[in-house]
């Protein structure tokens, strides 16, 4: 996965810093959006956020 892919465009927001909330203890999507904005303005990326965190969260508790 491209940690530097832009998942987010409104808050320009990257799947390494959803990835990087998720390890500093994030453990859902409302923790990761109130950390990085991501998913908070026009919602079109929302999908690809939620199925990060969970992906994320998955790798975390291994």
């Amino acid at each position: 996965m491209n940690l530097n892919k832009t998942v987010c465009y409104c808050m320009n927001v990257t799947n390494g810093m959803i990835k990087d909330a998720v390890e500093n203890g994030a453990a859902t999507l409302e923790e990761v959006q109130e950390i990085t904005g991501a998913g908070t303005v026009c919602g079109t990326c929302l999908e690809n956020v939620r199925r990060l965190v969970e992906e994320f969260l998955a790798e975390r508790n291994q």
